[in-house]
């Protein structure tokens, strides 16, 4: 009688271990799963690595990564929250209801406050750091007219991947609008011009920047449009970052 007493307390401890796994398991994958469909959750949790990697690399306090890390919980929190209300919300009121909208609204508001505190403590505790570690960064570029065009390359290719993302047209590396490839030799072309005062190498660096634009419209890869926008981009962006620095 004893013997089974235990045996069916074992067997219960059991049960419950089993159960405890299984919360954590179902409450990962509701995580991975607002992460996976959820744009919103993309962007907190990208903002959440980065906020992290920052702090490791700027050396905050441990309190100030206390507080932080609070705050960055808050949000995804909130959104989880947010998802979980609009899911529901749908299952229960497919059709148009105002007070569906007032849920979906509040749940919304639960996340603005969030984002907004997580705001607050980010610029709080790293906005003297990061006001110095720029000023360091800005003149290193004017020591080198090199480091200047490689940062602008490097600025400008992210900057044409999120205007195709807003269009939605073609991949981030091929198609679409703006023209990547033309971007990038407007911006060489730009960078040619601040940096020579002979004629012939103008007139060059022109003809090979026609030569790009041409290749991608021969190629069928974009129109003249999507060719010319691009380089407007890129001879835009580099002169302004050329003069702002005054290299």
């Amino acid at each position: 009688m004893v013997i089974q007493e235990i045996k069916e307390g074992l067997m219960k401890d059991k049960g419950n271990k089993q159960d405890v796994t299984q919360s954590f398991n179902v409450a990962i994958e509701g995580i991975i799963e607002t992460i996976r469909t959820e744009r919103n959750m993309k962007f907190h949790a990208f903002c959440t690595i980065l906020v992290l990697m920052i702090s490791i690399f700027l050396g905050v306090s441990r309190m100030e990564l206390i507080v932080l890390s609070i705050s960055m919980s808050l949000v995804l929190a909130a959104e989880l929250l947010n998802t979980a209300i609009e899911s529901f919300v749908d299952l229960v009121s497919p059709e148009y209801n105002i007070l569906a909208k007032r849920a979906k609204d509040v749940g919304a508001g639960a996340v603005f406050i969030a984002a907004s505190n997580a705001l607050i403590v980010g610029y709080l505790v790293f906005h003297k750091r990061i006001a110095g570690e720029f000023d360091n960064f800005f003149d290193l570029l004017k020591e080198s007219y090199a480091n200047v065009i490689i940062f602008i390359i490097i600025f400008i290719v992210v900057l044409v991947i999120a205007i195709k993302s807003i269009f939605k047209k073609g991949t981030p590396l091929r198609g679409g609008i703006p023209s990547g490839h033309s971007a990038l030799g407007g911006a060489l072309f730009m960078g040619i011009f601040f940096l020579t005062h002979d004629v012939r190498v103008f007139y060059l660096s022109l003809f090979l920047l026609i030569l790009v634009l041409q290749s991608r419209v021969e190629g069928k890869i974009h129109t003249v449009l999507e060719t010319v926008i691009g380089a407007a981009i890129g001879m835009g962006v580099t002169y302004l970052f050329l003069s702002l620095l005054k290299v």
